[in-house]
């Protein structure tokens, strides 16, 4: 038996080596396991750091202490500054579990500021800061109108255009959710519906996804579709 750990698309260049038995001593075999174990370790370290800080906030936010699972998060923060997951869990704790809106605005648009200046993980982590202040099942009218709709303006531009409805670009069905919110609330109604849109059509082109989990990416699309067309 063989097995790969790798994207599929590499295995047309590995598998003709692994057969005629030159990958175990060729060059990109010993890149591949380099990556592999420096990867694991990668992955070993941040789970030792993060472990003790799930261990406290677990806890906090199933007792809906959300004074204790602040104190969590930022000890996580202190440790991994750039963990996005953190940085999420810091600002809906401060936006919507708190409602400290003069401590959580500061650190959602350094959030915004970061989340645009990514690279390879831009798209997503605009889409999560888009979602701390578009997602549609929040209720966002306690944060101050003129600054959140600055910032999703400026998220909502670069997260178009970077994956446009006309292109190819991954994920769509997700990530245009908060973008379509923000523009329905700005009262581009139509934008907001050719956005739902093509997210649902983006389902079709994806590579096969069992059904159930199609239909968790559907739902909210029909729904934002249901509630934007009614």
């Amino acid at each position: 038996h063989i097995a790969f750990i790798g994207h599929p698309a590499e295995l047309d260049d590995v598998l003709p080596k692994v057969l005629n038995g030159s990958w175990r001593s060729s060059y990109e075999a010993k890149a591949a396991d380099a990556k592999r174990i420096a990867h694991n370790q990668l992955a070993a370290r941040e789970m030792s750091l993060t472990r003790p800080i799930y261990a406290k906030l677990t806890p906090a936010m199933q007792a809906e202490d959300w004074t204790a699972a602040l104190l969590a998060i930022e000890e996580g923060l202190a440790l991994m500054p750039d963990s996005c997951e953190f940085r999420q869990i810091h600002a809906d704790l401060l936006l919507h579990k708190l409602r400290d809106i003069k401590t959580g605005m500061p650190v959602m648009r350094e959030l915004v500021e970061d989340a645009i200046d990514k690279k390879f993980e831009a798209v997503s982590w605009m889409v999560m800061a888009l979602n701390q202040l578009f997602d549609p099942t929040i209720d966002n009218s306690h944060l101050p109108h003129d600054d959140r709709f600055a910032m999703g303006n400026e998220l909502s531009e670069q997260i178009l255009e970077l994956n446009p409805p006309q292109g190819d670009g991954p994920l769509k069905f997700h990530w245009y959710i908060p973008v379509a919110q923000y523009y329905y609330e700005s009262g581009n109604k139509d934008r907001a519906i050719e956005l739902i849109e093509v997210a649902i059509k983006s389902l079709d082109h994806q590579e096969p996804m069992p059904d159930h989990t199609k239909q968790h990416y559907l739902t909210p699309l029909l729904q934002a579709l249901a509630n934007y067309t009614g």
